[in-house]
Formats: C-alpha cells, sequence, structure tokens
C-alpha cells in the first residue's frame, strides 16, 4: 500500500498532534504546579514583586523609611541612627522577595508583645501593604491585614527582614 505526498502528510499532521495530546495530558502528573504542592507555605509578598517603598515604625517616635530612587535607595531615620551600605539594604529587600513562612491559623492571640509596622509600597499596586511583625523568642510571626493571614518564620529572620533591631 502506497501513499500519496499528501496522505503522507495527513499522517505526520495527525501524530504530531496525538504527541501534543499526550504531553499535554501528562504534564500535570509529571510536573506539578509550584503552588499546588505545599499550599502551607507561602511568600510574605507577591512572587516578582519590585518594593518602591518599606516603611517600619519601631515605635511613634522611632521609624525607618526606605525608598527606592533610581537604582539605589534613599534612607530617612527618625528616632534612630542606621548605619547600612548599599548592598546590605538590597539584601533586607531581598529578604523581603524572598522569605517564605508558613500558613497559621487565624485566631492567633499574641499578648504583651508589641508589634513593628512595616508598610510597602509595590510597583502596579496603589495602596501600601500593610504588616505587623511580632518577633518572639522562637519564631517571627508577621501578619498581614490586606488578606487577613498569618505567616510563621524562624526568629533568626528578623535580623534579615529589618535594618536594625531594637
Amino acid at each position: 500500500m502506497k501513499l500519496s505526498k499528501t496522505g503522507w502528510n495527513n499522517v505526520i499532521i495527525f501524530s504530531v498532534m496525538i504527541i501534543i495530546i499526550l504531553i499535554n495530558a501528562t504534564n500535570d502528573k509529571l510536573f506539578p504546579d509550584a503552588d499546588n504542592v505545599n499550599s502551607a507555605e507561602q511568600l510574605i509578598l507577591p512572587e516578582h514583586a519590585v518594593i518602591l517603598t518599606l516603611a517600619i515604625d519601631y515605635s511613634p517616635s522611632q521609624n525607618v523609611l526606605l525608598e527606592r530612587i533610581g537604582r539605589s535607595w534613599q534612607v530617612t531615620t527618625e528616632g534612630l541612627i542606621l548605619d547600612k551600605s548599599e548592598q546590605q539594604i538590597e539584601q533586607v529587600m531581598f529578604a523581603w522577595q524572598q522569605s517564605m513562612g508558613l500558613v497559621q491559623a487565624d485566631d492567633l492571640i499574641i499578648e504583651g508583645s508589641q508589634g513593628i509596622t512595616v508598610n510597602i509600597g509595590l510597583a502596579g499596586q496603589p495602596q501600601l501593604s500593610t504588616f505587623l511583625l511580632y518577633p518572639l523568642n522562637d519564631q517571627l510571626l508577621i501578619y498581614q491585614q490586606q488578606e487577613d493571614r498569618w505567616l510563621a518564620l524562624p526568629a533568626a529572620l528578623a535580623q534579615q527582614l529589618l535594618p536594625t533591631t531594637l
């Protein structure tokens, strides 16, 4: 049995279509989404977020404001002395962008602990993201007000997320 040139073209087209359908059907089983693998662990900020401003209020009289000016950062402090290099500030921003925490129950109660308020302005978002940080002895709890979400991170991460600790 001989096939014409048109017949062979049809055989090749249908073979390629069947292979594409098989790849699409098995893709989810071979490569599951990273979001579905561990939903208990989430990034503090959205993936690929660009931080424009980072305002940290330790108390009403002590605060730090970091603003992106071009490719560098402008630092404004009140009631604190912040002696950080440009590279150290970049590491703080990288920590905010890459840190992941375990999602906690919604009904956490923090007694006798003063939270540190952090407001972050992200590119493409009209309003600031507000976080409350509670550095405890064994962990760092972060509450994100907009999403009503609690995250627990290792206590050592507080030194990376905050440019200065009190």
